[in-house]
Formats: structure tokens, C-alpha cells, sequence
């Protein structure tokens, strides 16, 4: 699927875990990055974002926005495959292969406290290196992770750090698969409580966000994805109007 010059694999959540295994598997350097309403909207104005998406072996959808625009643009996304939900079968599926996990980012301790929580759910789970979000030595931070033997390493970073990050940096990363996942090891440690289940089924996660966070994520939901979106409508009506 294509959405103003911004492409993302149109997968199921079940396919793009496997496609996640089959990168940390093979041969070549994978990476995945996820694709919410807020990321296409920043990807319109930020060049170097929008060509590290580019760069991504999976770019998979996220979020109910990216949803109705999908429609908007005369598609049906098949799955909302946002990292928070797919990462922890991901790691589940890599735990029975005995594959090797990293988690980067967040504040200084959230990563080690995200790896033993997430530990006493797949007990089984390899989490051979953590590492916070905060440093300013590039060199130290790969070093640190190519030693952890790692295959698979989750940068925690914020969109679009950490997809620049990932980009700049994957010729030295050793991990067969880099992920670029946001929130994520917040959400594990425990720091960000997530929106009950309810609410995720019926769409209303960026509710309890605003909830929870209203002075960040009132501007990222209502003025600047209520804005964005208002755009995307008026950008589709001429485009039918210039068809005609």
C-alpha cells in the first residue's frame, strides 16, 4: 500500500512476525520500522525519515488512523500490526528458536527493567544486552551490542531517531535484524501503563494516551493528526475532481 509517496507492507500480524523470523534467520541485514498516521504525516516534511523508510526490508502498518487513511486511498489495511502488540510474539517465537534479543533505549533503567519483566513472561527468552537511549557515543553503544552476540535488536528510540539511527548505522550493527519500536520498552518496564484491552479493540488507545499524557499527546492526536488527516481528506477530493 502507497500513501503519499509512503509505502508499508499490507500484512497480517501472524505473516509479519514470521517475515521478522525469516530476517533474524538469514544471511543479509534486515531491518523493520512501523507506520502510524503521526509517521506519515512527519514523513511528508522530513526528508531524511522518509528515506530511511526506504531503507527498511518491512515497513508495517500502525494504528487506526493509518487505517481509515488506507480507506481514504481506496485500500483495506489487513491487520494493525503496531510494534507494542507484535514485538512480544515476536520475542516469544525467537525465545523457541534461542535467538538472541537487545533492547536499546528509554531512560537510564528502563531497558534492564523492560528485559526482567518480559523475562518472567517467556522465561525462556535470551536477552543477552541492554542499554539506555541517552549517549553520546555512537562507537561505544554498537561495540556494546556487536559483543552481546545479539541477532535481533529493538531501538526504543522515538520516531524518527531511531529509524535515522538504524539507517546511519546498520553496515556496523551485527544483529541480522534491527526493529524500530517507540514506546516499546517503556510499555515492558512498566513506566507507561497501556490503555486496557477494551479499549485496544475497539480503537481507542490514542484516547488513553491523551489520558495519560495530555500535554504531549493532545498535540500529536487532535491538532497535528486531526489536522493531517483533514488534509489527506481535501488532497483525495482533488484528486478525484482533477480525474473526472
Amino acid at each position: 500500500m502507497e500513501i503519499l509517496n509512503v509505502r508499508y507492507d499490507n500484512l497480517t500480524l501472524d505473516i509479519a512476525v514470521e517475515r521478522a523470523l525469516e530476517l533474524a534467520r538469514g544471511q543479509d541485514k534486515g531491518s523493520i520500522f512501523f507506520l502510524s498516521i503521526d509517521c506519515l504525516n512527519k514523513a511528508q516534511s522530513d526528508k531524511e525519515y522518509l528515506e530511511s523508510l526506504k531503507h527498511a526490508s518491512l515497513v508495517l502498518p500502525d494504528g487506526i488512523g493509518l487505517k481509515l487513511a488506507t480507506i481514504l486511498f481506496g485500500g483495506r489495511m489487513r491487520d494493525n500490526c503496531n510494534g507494542t502488540d507484535l514485538s512480544p510474539v515476536l520475542m516469544e517465537k525467537a525465545a523457541a528458536e534461542g535467538l538472541k534479543l537487545f533492547f536499546l533505549g528509554g531512560c537510564e533503567g528502563i531497558a534492564e527493567k523492560a528485559a526482567e519483566n518480559i523475562s518472567k513472561k517467556i522465561p525462556a527468552i535470551k536477552i543477552t544486552g541492554t542499554s539506555s537511549g541517552y549517549f553520546n557515543n555512537d562507537d561505544h553503544v554498537i561495540d556494546k551490542i556487536n559483543g552481546s552476540g545479539a541477532e535481533m535488536l529493538f531501538v526504543a528510540l522515538g520516531v524518527p531517531l531511531q529509524e535515522k539511527w538504524i539507517v546511519k548505522n546498520r553496515d556496523r550493527l551485527n544483529p541480522k535484524l534491527c526493529l524500530g519500536v517507540g514506546a516499546l520498552l517503556d510499555y515492558l518496564s512498566g513506566r507507561i501503563k497501556r490503555a486496557p484491552k477494551f479499549m485496544r479493540t475497539i480503537h481507542l488507545e490514542w484516547l488513553w494516551r491523551i489520558f495519560i499524557d495530555p500535554r504531549r499527546m493532545f498535540k500529536r492526536y487532535i491538532v497535528d493528526g486531526a489536522g493531517f488527516f483533514i488534509y489527506l481528506l481535501f488532497y483525495r477530493f482533488r484528486k478525484t475532481i482533477t480525474q473526472r
